[in-house]
């Protein structure tokens, strides 16, 4: 009997050790926020136009902007009145934005026109006008040297691959095979997310856009039935090229954050809240959070 006894205090003890052990990995697990790019609306620039062309911000404010604009997006969300600059060929990024949405601290010297970024275990020294940043007393040679504008000191995208260890790229708006989030439209990308944050897969970005899609396409046509192997879809029926779409769902890119799967037009998933969006490429590009349970989820303009 105390032999019995003795094996089941040690399962139980193993079943709580192993409780706790999921208990604190999920605690340690990093919970990204959604993005800003619900009802994002996008009017580039176009060479020869006469209309005003702006950025509308999910909070509903409006950004007009010109022939020499550069977009800025940081973990995936667009940065409001971002006045990129541009120093000979290269461009410089606001450590202000940088710092707020990479979680990084930054102590002002107004007076030095310098700055200290503390970031985990490791400091910056940051001087305007000087093009070395000491990074824990070593010297980390910069592309060019930071500038000190309107109460801001503007760094070079190798101050986040070299001193943060993030990932930025420049995109000119026309060369698709280049890092992007959106087309059209110069815009610097800027990402750094923690080792901590989970990435759902591929597979499951396609199910999650699947399940939305089919709850949509029930609403307005029935219950769907995948496409058989040998079945053709006919081109003018929008149901039956639906069925086609939502049967050969797949993950054609990604723009950093997010999964890109081509329907009617092309869908993000977010990778680290499984958020879906729509990204409509007309005249004016929209961004839109994906409600399947909205009787216009399968109108799609254009």
């Amino acid at each position: 009997m105390r032999r019995i006894m003795g094996r089941a205090a040690c399962v139980f003890l193993l079943l709580v050790l192993s409780a706790c052990t999921a208990t604190d990995q999920k605690e340690k697990e990093t919970i990204l926020t959604k993005t800003n790019m619900d009802q994002v609306e996008i009017y580039p620039y176009e060479e020869g136009s006469d209309s005003e062309h702006y950025i509308t911000y999910n909070d509903s404010s409006k950004e007009i902007i010109g022939e020499s604009y550069i977009g800025l997006f940081i973990n995936g969300s667009v940065i409001k009145n971002a006045n990129l600059a541009i120093m000979g060929t290269y461009i410089l990024v606001p450590l202000t934005p940088i710092a707020e949405h990479l979680d990084v601290q930054v102590k002002w010297d107004a007076e030095k026109e310098s700055a200290t970024v503390v970031d985990s275990d490791k400091t910056a020294e940051i001087v305007a006008g000087k093009a070395i940043v000491r990074l824990n007393g070593k010297e980390v040679q910069l592309d060019v040297a930071p500038v000190h504008i309107d109460e801001d000191l503007y760094v070079p995208l190798n101050f986040v691959t070299d001193v943060l260890q993030g990932e930025a790229h420049y995109f000119d708006g026309n060369d698709t095979t280049k890092p992007h989030i959106v087309t059209r439209m110069p815009h610097v990308m800027i990402s750094r997310y923690p080792d901590s944050a989970t990435e759902i897969s591929k597979e499951e970005a396609v199910e999650q856009v699947r399940e939305q899609l089919i709850t949509a396409f029930e609403k307005k046509f029935g219950t769907y039935t995948p496409l058989a192997d040998n079945e053709q879809a006919e081109t003018n029926d929008d149901k039956s090229m639906l069925r086609k779409v939502i049967t050969n769902l797949a993950v054609q890119s990604e723009n950093d954050r997010y999964y890109v799967l081509p329907v009617v037009y092309d869908f993000w998933v977010d990778k680290y809240t499984g958020d879906v969006y729509t990204y409509y490429n007309g005249l004016v590009m929209t961004i839109q959070l994906f409600n399947p349970d909205n009787e216009n989820a399968l109108a799609f303009p254009g």
